[in-house]
C-alpha cells in the first residue's frame, strides 16, 4: 500500500492506495466521483509515501511529483485486484466484484516523480 497526500482545505489530505511502479511512474486508480479527482485537476502536485510493512525494517520512499490523470484504467485494475485480493476470502471476493464492475469507469492516475526521498533504518 501506498498513502497518497495532495492540497485539500482547510488542511492537505491523505489516503491509502494501492499502486503500482512500472519503472518510471507511479500508478493507482480512483473512482471518478471521488473529491481527490477534483483536486488533483485543479492542483496536480501530489506526494506519495512507500513504506515497509509493519514488522519488517523501517524502510520507506517518498516520491513527490506531479499527477496526471487518464480514463483508461480498466487494465490496472485488473492488475491490482490480482495483487492486492486474496479470492480465498469471501470479503476479498464481494470487493473484487465490487471494483471489477467499476474498472471501465475508473480513473487511472499516473505520478512522474520529479523528488525522491528514502529512509532505511
Amino acid at each position: 500500500m501506498a498513502v497518497i497526500a495532495e492540497t485539500a482545505t482547510p488542511a492537505p489530505h491523505a489516503v491509502p492506495v494501492w499502486f503500482d511502479w512500472d519503472g518510471e511512474a507511479i500508478e493507482f486508480f480512483t473512482r471518478p466521483n471521488r473529491p481527490k479527482v477534483a483536486r488533483l485537476q485543479a492542483a496536480p502536485e501530489i506526494t506519495v509515501l512507500v513504506s515497509a510493512e509493519v514488522a519488517e525494517p523501517v524502510y520507506w520512499v517518498r516520491v513527490e511529483g506531479v499527477a496526471t490523470l487518464h480514463d483508461d484504467a480498466a487494465e490496472l485494475v485488473e492488475r491490482l485486484c490480482d495483487r492486492y485480493l486474496d479470492l480465498a476470502d469471501p470479503a476479498h471476493r464481494q470487493l473484487d466484484a465490487d471494483i471489477r464492475g467499476m474498472r471501465h469507469e475508473a480513473i487511472r492516475v499516473r505520478v512522474e516523480p520529479e523528488r525522491f526521498f528514502h529512509f532505511q533504518g
